[in-house]
């Protein structure tokens, strides 16, 4: 049996800021519902706009198509006057609606985001300089969903758990960049290299590690001791 494949990452989550975890992908399904509430708001408001005009014209006032629009009109109409329920989704009135003197699309996407919670290692992630290669592959490593040989057995889709690198152990997150006797030499002269007196530690250890010596805007912060 072919094995199905399997996602990094859930898409919803991929569109949140970097700040809870995320790589603030433009979520354009969720930025289109954004934009129907422009176009509301507009005709909420009775812009100078020919369409709006057109729209109270011919399907009456806009206290009545707010509460129960016209369904003899157009599909696209229709979608404009839908956007109350993403307006009232967002946590938003009529009220609050109407008090908008300008409407930002970009605002009503952060609403319909909704809540989140920061994560501790967004230090590592938010305004750095690094190669984007390895950003995405320090986002997946924090969330644990890199394709180890332990999740990708689990999935049915290896059958050897054993660690390309040393031979000797099961191959994991936490095996593969801080327990394997291969990768804990290479970290160790990456510390020396940068002058760096402490012994390789944990998974957990090290991204509390980072995290304590990241918080620092100068230079050394950003690129290491001696420029990385």
């Amino acid at each position: 049996m072919e094995a199905s494949k399997k996602a990094l990452r859930a898409w919803d989550k991929l569109c949140l800021p970097k700040s809870t975890g995320g790589l603030n992908l433009l979520n354009i399904h969720l930025w289109n519902k954004a934009a129907m509430c422009k176009l509301l708001w507009k005709l909420s408001k009775k812009k100078n706009i020919l369409w709006v005009k057109w729209i109270h014209i011919y399907y009456g006032k806009e206290d009545s198509m707010w509460d129960k629009f016209p369904k003899q009109a157009c599909w696209m109409i229709q979608k404009v006057f839908k956007a109350k329920q993403y307006i009232e989704e967002a946590g938003m009135t009529k009220e609050d609606l109407m008090n908008l003197s300008s409407f930002s699309i970009k605002q009503m996407y952060l609403k319909m985001l909704g809540e989140y919670i920061k994560v501790s290692w967004r230090r590592l992630i938010c305004n750095n300089t690094g190669s984007l290669k390895w950003l995405f592959i320090v986002t997946m490593v924090a969330h644990g969903r890199l394709y180890t040989k332990d999740r990708l057995a689990h999935w049915g889709m290896v059958v050897d758990h054993t660690c390309l690198l040393c031979q000797a152990a099961l191959e994991s997150i936490e095996h593969l960049f801080f327990r394997c006797i291969v990768s804990t030499f290479i970290w160790g002269k990456i510390l020396e290299w940068q002058g760096i007196s402490r012994n390789v530690m944990e998974w957990i250890e090290e991204i509390q590690w980072l995290e304590s010596n990241h918080r620092e805007k100068s230079a050394a912060a950003t690129y290491g001791k001696k420029g990385i």
